[in-house]
């Protein structure tokens, strides 16, 4: 639907692989009621992403019924999407842009990370090589906010550089095959129809 198309179109949901992997594959952000979490990447280059799919939920339903113009389709298509923005946003420290698409939670871990590479000189480059497969794997309704966990299943290539320019982590090989979730909430009192990145989780 066009309010989800929007989300993409601002961006959504990129953690620190390396350093990176240190924030990347650490949970962030508070769970959403009975949900998973989820946690993040850059440019696509080699395969195209597999078709989303969508699991059955009744958190699926409680949505629908509250927001009939909810459509799982294209709030995959749009997650996925802003997965990719997400990774570039963060590796080329794009606060301005991170900031509009995640909690205050997660952005704080984010920036932390920025500041960090920052501080020490280093520089990162972190690239979705392909998109396995992307898939809703929780949904949730609690007090009129609802959650959203989206699977990533990805190749990453991801390179960091300290301040005279040598590299000091490159997954062996140059290709990493990890599995993320995301968790995005909205508040559906809001007029706002952005979901934002509340929760991170690296599950491989």
């Amino acid at each position: 639907m066009d309010y989800f198309v929007l989300i993409l179109i601002a961006g959504l949901a990129v953690m620190v692989l390396a350093k990176l992997y240190s924030v990347l594959g650490k949970d962030v952000g508070a769970p959403p009621p009975q949900s998973q979490q989820a946690r993040p990447t850059d440019k696509i280059e080699a395969a195209p992403a597999s078709r989303p799919s969508v699991a059955g939920f009744s958190g699926l339903a409680a949505l629908q019924k509250t927001d009939p113009g909810f459509d799982p389709s294209a709030f995959l298509q749009g997650a996925q999407s802003a997965y990719e923005m997400i990774v570039k946003a963060f590796a080329a420290g794009d606060r301005e842009t991170l900031q509009g698409l995640l909690e205050e939670e997660v952005f704080e871990t984010y920036d932390g990370a920025i500041t960090e590479r920052e501080t020490n000189g280093q520089t990162v480059q972190i690239d979705i090589v392909r998109v396995l497969d992307t898939k809703i794997v929780d949904a949730s309704v609690e007090r009129k906010k609802a959650f959203l966990t989206v699977q990533f299943h990805t190749d990453l290539s991801v390179i960091e550089t300290d301040k005279e320019g040598n590299s000091t982590v490159e997954k062996e090989g140059g290709i990493a095959e990890t599995t993320e979730q995301w968790t995005f909430s909205r508040d559906l009192n809001s007029t706002d129809p952005n979901w934002r990145l509340s929760a991170v989780a690296a599950i491989a």
